[in-house]
């Protein structure tokens, strides 16, 4: 075990005397998170709220008095155009709006997502629905029927989920999401230099030749990236955390994602889930790393397997429209997201954590087995 612990401190003292490397790695995601997690979100707000408050020009035609009157109350001003859809198209007016043949047909330019166009149309929808409204009760009037009659019962939807669910938001899908990408961010950095950095560098013929069993070499490697994949996980969770806690003081603040509020035992299950997952990422990128004959080489590798992890945590956008089954715990990656997902939920179930926290040690026991494979192998380690 010494040898073990003599690798695993070797490997982690070069990260450390790179400063550079340091921030970018462990400083970085937590100045960087708050930025990433928040601020789009409460930049477009603060847009949005002011594009309601504002009053927007929109092109109209046709449009009877009544209907002006309508979208002048809804803080539009119209203009008449000859062409309403043809100048929204032009990106002359946000919206527009013309009347023929008993309709009403309302322009916007809404595929570019939430904007100037979609708040106009909304202004606009809003007033003709007024309008519309206006005009079935003074009918119903005439004929002396009583309004009541449009609204015969009423409907009322109540959010029915757990409350820890519920306060979780956006944060549940999140949280697991960042949480994966910094432990593969983080280890990144050690393996590919534990590895193809040494080959570039020749240091790993002479490290080879030293009396250390293979395995505990693959071991001390396999650990100093678990570690720093841990820490950079942990660097951009605190950022998270922070930008969470600055939002929350910015006056008029959108509720924002959600908020944690996890348990001792809870806290200590995502610590060994997030752990699992690293020692299971770590032997697979120093595997990875060891084959590359370069540096650049082992990045591009890095890569495809970002992309491949990433993939299946996509799943929990959906996952309300699926019943989980046991075998979705099995799934590498996947089991991990869902159960980070369940913890923050408050929802995780001694069945998934088991097959999860047992599936994910099998991978992790397998990846380390391919590690020490291919140090075993000359024509790998030695094919630069």
């Amino acid at each position: 075990m010494e040898t073990v612990t003599r690798i695993f401190r070797k490997e982690l003292l070069q990260v450390f005397r790179d400063r550079k490397l340091v921030f970018s790695t462990l400083v970085l995601p937590v100045l960087l998170m708050p930025v990433f997690a928040f601020g789009p979100t409460l930049f477009f707000s603060r847009i949005l709220e002011r594009s309601a408050k504002e009053v927007q020009e929109v092109a109209a035609r046709g449009l009877p008095q009544e209907a002006l009157q309508a979208l002048e109350a809804q803080g539009l001003k119209p203009v008449p155009v000859e062409d309403p859809r043809g100048a929204v198209e032009k990106g002359a007016y946000p919206a527009g709006v013309e009347y023929g043949g008993g309709a009403y047909r309302v322009y916007g330019r809404l595929a570019g997502g939430p904007g100037e166009g979609q708040v106009a149309v909304g202004k606009v929808e809003k007033a003709l629905a007024l309008l519309k409204e206006e005009a079935v009760a003074e009918a119903l009037k005439a004929k002396g029927v009583p309004l009541e009659v449009l609204t015969p019962f009423r409907v009322e939807v109540v959010d029915a989920s757990p409350e820890r669910e519920r306060a979780a938001g956006l944060l549940g899908f999140l949280l697991p999401f960042f949480l994966v990408i910094f432990i593969l961010s983080g280890g990144q950095v050690v393996a590919v230099d534990a590895t193809a950095g040494e080959k570039e560098k020749g240091t790993l013929e002479a490290l080879l030749s030293a009396p250390v069993p293979l395995p505990h070499l693959a071991l001390g490697k396999a650990l100093a990236t678990v570690a720093m994949a841990l820490l950079s996980g942990s660097a951009g969770l605190l950022g998270l955390a922070l930008g969470g806690l600055l939002s929350g003081r910015l006056e008029g603040a959108m509720e924002l994602g959600g908020r944690v509020a996890l348990t001792g035992g809870e806290f200590l299950a995502l610590f060994v889930t997030g752990f699992l997952l690293a020692l299971f990422m770590g032997a697979v990128m120093v595997a990875l790393g060891l084959y590359a004959r370069s540096f650049k080489e082992a990045q591009s590798y890095m890569a495809p397997l970002q992309l491949l992890v990433l993939f299946p945590l996509l799943f929990l956008q959906f996952r309300g429209f699926f019943t989980l089954e046991a075998w979705h715990h099995l799934v590498p990656v996947l089991n991990v997201a869902l159960l980070m997902d369940g913890l923050f939920r408050g929802q995780a179930e001694p069945l998934s954590l088991a097959l999860t926290w047992g599936s994910t040690l099998v991978y992790a026991a397998l990846a380390f087995l391919l590690a020490v494979g291919v140090f075993r192998r000359e024509e790998v380690v030695f094919r630069n």
